[in-house]
């Protein structure tokens, strides 16, 4: 039954059916005070034409919180996203989208209000204190509000997107960091009998992402052909750790390791074997290479925060761990490794992106593979 007339005293109410795009549940919409049952019937009949057509709008404006909480979260949350990525649309909504213009009906937006909404965003003080987010931040915020502007006209819940046409704020990519090579030799001298000694030297050789370096099992790793396969990742989600899959499909790749952090890996292995028997049968055996004594996986944000404390206690440049993947990055290419085989070992889609990031140093390889060129034809 598509619709349908009752008597409600002494008008009549028109019921009919539309299906939810996000959730493909039917939902109940009406509309009554019709003193003639055939002015009710009518209205029902044009109503009924439009929903088979797709061109029918519900009469109450439907607000930016509308959408974005009722349609287009449920409709991302369907697709199977990473946990991660699901978080993260959830901040933007609840925690700088809503709060700042959840009551805006939709339709009514315009360039204007969101360029207020970016101005808020850039300048308003956070509850924890913090004044302002950053324009990479306020980038994702305004790409979230139009990527659901757009899914609402393609399921037809508005006619058009009244903010296509707005540009997106300008972000400057961070300034990226890199030690040289005896920079990054010195601090693994320094870090040589670290519990995670493991960790920094994946990082600093092979660029491993954090998320990654934490998901490690032993299963992953095979000692005997000299690989680790990079299954999942071990990342944050509202505070909580969890398992993963990788950040790309192209992040699931087999990484080779060479005899020296073969060596280094196996000695992790008895070390951790020594303290399973020493754990009295206490010992969680999940297989994680990075966990405690008993164990138990490290939370992601403590191996950034021991890797910081490390680099200050040397008279190193100060750098993030993820820099640690821009370090092996800068100096697998400066030393002449193809684009294409760094590429693969950082788990980049195409070396169209190993490139985009790493521009400045390819012009230094691209003199001296000139420079090797001429010397072979010329001298």
């Amino acid at each position: 039954m598509k619709g349908s007339i009752k008597q409600r005293g002494e008008t009549f109410t028109a019921y009919w059916f539309t299906n939810d795009p996000a959730t493909g549940k039917r939902k109940q919409h009406s509309k009554g005070g019709f003193r003639i049952q055939g002015d009710a019937q009518k209205h029902l009949n044009s109503v009924l034409g439009r929903v088979d057509k797709g061109s029918w709008r519900p009469d109450t404006p439907m607000t930016v919180k509308e959408l974005l909480e009722d349609h287009w979260l449920p409709s991302q949350a369907s697709q199977g996203l990473r946990g991660a990525t699901m978080a993260q649309y959830r901040l933007v909504v609840r925690a700088w989208l809503v709060p700042n213009i959840g009551g805006t009906p939709v339709s009514a937006l315009t360039p204007k209000i969101v360029s207020g909404l970016i101005t808020t965003l850039k300048t308003k003080e956070s509850s924890a204190g913090r004044k302002g987010l950053s324009p990479r931040t306020v980038q994702l915020a305004v790409g979230v509000l139009k990527s659901a502007c757009n899914w609402a006209v393609v399921n037809k819940l508005m006619p058009h997107n009244p903010i296509a046409a707005f540009a997106q704020p300008h972000a400057d990519r961070p300034e990226m960091k890199a030690w040289s090579v005896g920079e990054a030799r010195q601090f693994l001298e320094s870090v040589k009998d670290d519990r995670l000694a493991w960790v920094w030297t994946l990082a600093l050789t092979r660029g491993l992402r954090r998320g990654e370096l934490c998901g490690l099992k032993w299963e992953d790793i095979d000692l005997e052909r000299g690989t680790v396969r990079i299954n999942r990742a071990r990342v944050t989600v509202e505070g909580r750790p969890v398992d993963s899959l990788p950040k790309t499909k192209a992040g699931r790749r087999s990484v080779p390791l060479d005899p020296n952090l073969l060596t280094i890996l196996r000695a992790h292995k008895a070390s951790q074997s020594v303290e399973q028997l020493k754990s009295g049968g206490a010992y969680k055996i999940d297989g994680y290479l990075c966990a405690d004594e008993l164990g138990q996986p490290y939370h992601p944000d403590t191996i950034s925060g021991w890797f910081d404390k490390a680099v200050k206690k040397t008279a190193l440049r100060r750098i993030r761990l993820h820099d640690t993947r821009h370090t092996a990055a800068t100096l697998m290419l400066a030393s002449g490794v193809p684009v294409k085989v760094v590429t693969e070992m950082l788990g980049h889609a195409t070396p169209v992106i190993t490139l985009t990031f790493y521009a400045h140093v390819i012009p230094g390889m691209a003199e001296q593979a000139g420079a090797a060129l001429s010397e072979s034809l010329l001298a």
